[in-house]
């Protein structure tokens, strides 16, 4: 391989590789951020972050931006994964107490939720179900 070459490696391998390095050599590698967390992605999620599907970018897209900001420093992206996780948890909740907002318009937007958010999701649902039992148990009493 020549010497200036780019390919993707994993984020782990691309990391093992550019920390090691002996006391005299340069690392065999430097790192750029992943294509997931891209200047135009990052546009894109400035521009609306609740029609980006994160989970065709990466899965774990949270966690991969996560990882990337303890390496990089980077203060436009923590600004923009906060407002964007921000931005989409709010919708997140409305969905999720709204068991017709998940149907219709808003089925492509669950489609592309990372993990954390389908968590965020799924808790938000499970505690809106739990007080609408414990609010129909109270009246039966």
């Amino acid at each position: 391989m020549k010497q200036g070459s780019k390919i993707e490696l994993p984020l782990w391998l691309g990391e093992m590789l550019a920390l090691s390095q002996s006391l005299n050599t340069s690392s065999l590698v430097t790192l750029d951020p992943p294509s997931a967390l891209a200047p135009r992605v990052l546009n894109a999620l400035k521009a609306d972050p609740r029609t980006v599907d994160l989970r065709a970018l990466a899965p774990h897209f949270y966690n991969l931006g996560a990882r990337i900001l303890e390496l990089f420093e980077e203060e436009e992206m923590i600004e923009v994964l906060s407002d964007t996780f921000k931005s989409r948890s709010a919708v997140i909740a409305d969905q999720a107490h709204n068991p017709r907002g998940a149907l219709g318009e808003g089925a492509d937007f669950m489609r592309g939720l990372d993990e954390n958010e389908r968590q965020l999701f799924r808790t938000a649902h499970d505690s809106a179900k739990a007080v609408r039992a414990w609010m129909t148990d109270i009246k039966k009493k």
